[in-house]
């Protein structure tokens, strides 16, 4: 005997509005230590050194993801009104956890060259970048 949770669970929609406020309000954390963090990065002119910039790449994408999360406040009180913007926001929210992954990589990629082979490979930073963000495009938009 199968159980539908939408509809024989009343504790189902209470369940995902709890977790939805929770990445919620993790992501307005996440944005503030993600904007402090840049503005230290800036005062300090560290973005000039190119595993910085790096480093602030994967933080702009935490910021994304985080301001994401705190756009899913919209979402706990579900209506189908509402859909379209949930599903743009949840696929946002994929891609943007793609691009933090994608960007975690290419960091430890870097730091592999320069610290093992010993060849900095500054050269590269657009494929880094742009391969950042298609990539995650291409992978979230498989169904």
């Amino acid at each position: 005997m199968e159980t539908n949770l939408s509809t024989n669970c009343s504790a189902a929609p209470l369940t995902n509005s709890f977790l939805i406020r929770i990445v919620g309000s993790l992501g307005t954390v996440s944005v503030v230590t993600c904007l402090v963090a840049l503005s230290w990065l800036f005062y300090l002119k560290l973005y000039k050194q190119f595993l910085y910039r790096l480093a602030a790449y994967q933080v702009m994408a935490s910021l994304l993801h985080a301001l994401l999360g705190v756009c899913q406040f919209s979402f706990s009180e579900y209506n189908d009104s509402k859909y379209t913007a949930c599903a743009a926001v949840g696929y946002l929210f994929l891609v943007a956890g793609w691009m933090k992954t994608c960007f975690g990589c290419w960091v430890t990629f870097h730091l592999f060259c320069f610290a093992v082979l010993l060849k900095n490979m500054k050269k590269l930073e657009p494929l880094y970048v742009i391969s950042s963000i298609l990539v995650p495009i291409v992978i979230s938009s498989v169904p």
